[in-house]
């Protein structure tokens, strides 16, 4: 704006010059002149200073009164009111109002120097993450975070020499924000599993903010942030603390590091999700499944883990029936969907009584009765398409950081397809051909 006023300026003044030049060397030629009153309205545009020194520069006017004496009082006028705007303005530059101002004003522009003088790095993360370099994602998120910033003053109060200035920011919903950017940071961070899984860095927390912001859209809400100023040298220095820098970013810090942003449902959502994704190999590993039923069969037995495990990853599903928060503490219900390994398993029983009912289950020798009874449990499970659900009760808590859960024995024997039942069941619904079965392998 002050370039703007001061190109004007010449460029009237200029005009103002060029005039009198031109009305000069008209009169001199006989010519149709420029009329007076166009030379009176460029002089009061703020172009008197060009048209007075034209006038003394070309000798043009000189001797009326209109123009010796007009002009000299309309650019001393000016020169006065430019005076008094320049006064003003000093005086309104050392206002507390004005430092605000000129401080918000760099926030605006969006210079990474000036932004993070207010907001440092670390405070406008979350204060539980691993410190890491900062990068390029680091200066494009706190950009992207400060995109459409606006303020204006709504109010200063002066006490000798201490100051108030309040301030009416607009910015994106932070609120929101915090939130998005802390299930991305959960769904980043959840450990299935632990010993691989690093802390999230400051780097990843800069990236994941910068694709938060990229991949949403925010409504513009308006919050206050209240600055306290101190009089040093004549002039009024803004003393930052923690509200403040809080205020700033529309309460974005204190979201980051609010334990109970996410609910416990969601928490509870972010790490089934995590599960439902897990590929087949990777749910071998995460249960550590290395025959899982047990049949020390060399030939049949990783066929038999790793059927069980593709029909897990195809199964597993899940629905929160309830879930209920009491403090620090919370309870969920919780459907399981997996495997139905009651139906696997009386099929397997019916093969393996009818395998028994034979006189060749007699002459087989112990490897062979081995290899086709481990042969008919996979048969059985290759043949299973059914599926069952589960309702399992889980208590977990708050840490003070976020939402703890803990999956149990409870929860792990329902994601196996309620295995625990299911045995009971196989070995204890027919006694008595369990003991025919049990019979034969002798």
């Amino acid at each position: 704006m002050k370039v703007l006023l001061i190109a004007y300026v010449i460029i009237i003044n200029l005009a103002g010059l060029t005039l009198m030049g031109m009305d000069k060397l008209r009169a001199r030629r006989r010519k149709w002149r420029i009329s007076e009153r166009t030379i009176f309205i460029i002089a009061l545009l703020f172009g008197s200073i060009g048209i007075f020194i034209g006038m003394h520069i070309f000798h043009h006017k000189t001797k009326k009164l209109r123009f010796s004496i007009g002009i000299p009082v309309i650019m001393a006028a000016q020169l006065l009111l430019v005076g008094a705007a320049c006064l003003w303005n000093r005086q309104q530059m050392e206002r507390p109002a004005q430092a605000v101002s000129q401080e918000l004003e760099l926030i605006r522009k969006l210079d990474e120097s000036t932004i993070s003088s207010f907001i440092s790095y670390e405070n406008l993360m979350n204060s539980r993450l691993t410190a890491g370099e900062i990068g390029a994602d680091a200066t494009e998120a706190v950009d992207l975070f400060f995109e459409n910033f606006t303020y204006s003053i709504l109010n200063e109060e002066i006490s000798g020499e201490k100051a108030t200035v309040t301030v009416q920011i607009t910015n994106i919903d932070a609120k929101e924000l915090a939130r998005d950017l802390c299930k991305e940071i959960m769904k980043d961070s959840v450990e299935i599993y632990p010993e691989e899984t690093d802390d999230t860095t400051t780097a990843d927390y800069y990236r994941l903010l910068r694709d938060t912001l990229t991949s949403n859209t925010y409504e513009m809400v308006v919050t206050t942030a209240i600055f306290h100023l101190q009089r040093e040298d004549n002039l009024w220095v803004i003393l930052s603390d923690d509200d403040l820098e809080d205020e700033l970013v529309g309460g974005f810090i204190s979201c980051m590091n609010d334990p109970y942003i996410l609910t416990a449902s969601e928490v509870l959502t972010l790490h089934l999700d995590a599960l439902k994704e897990l590929s087949a190999e990777e749910w071998m590993d995460y249960l550590e499944i290395n025959d899982i039923f047990a049949t020390y069969n060399t030939d049949y037995r990783s066929l038999i883990d790793e059927e069980y495990v593709r029909q897990l990853t195809d199964a597993f599903d899940y629905e929160i029936l309830r879930c209920t928060e009491k403090g620090s503490t919370a309870e969920a219900v919780i459907r399981v969907t997996s495997v139905d390994m009651t139906s696997v398993l009386d099929v397997y029983k019916d093969a393996l009584l009818e395998y028994a009912r034979t006189t060749q289950s007699i002459r087989d020798s112990s490897v062979t009765f081995s290899n086709e009874t481990s042969r008919m449990l996979l048969e059985a499970l290759q043949e299973n398409t059914d599926t069952a659900s589960t309702d399992v009760t889980l208590t977990f808590s708050n840490n003070g950081s976020t939402w703890e859960v803990y999956f149990d024995s409870d929860f792990t024997n329902a994601l196996m397809g309620n295995i625990s039942e299911a045995i009971d069941a196989f070995t204890s619904s027919d006694e008595e051909a369990a003991q025919e079965a049990s019979s034969v392998g002798q």
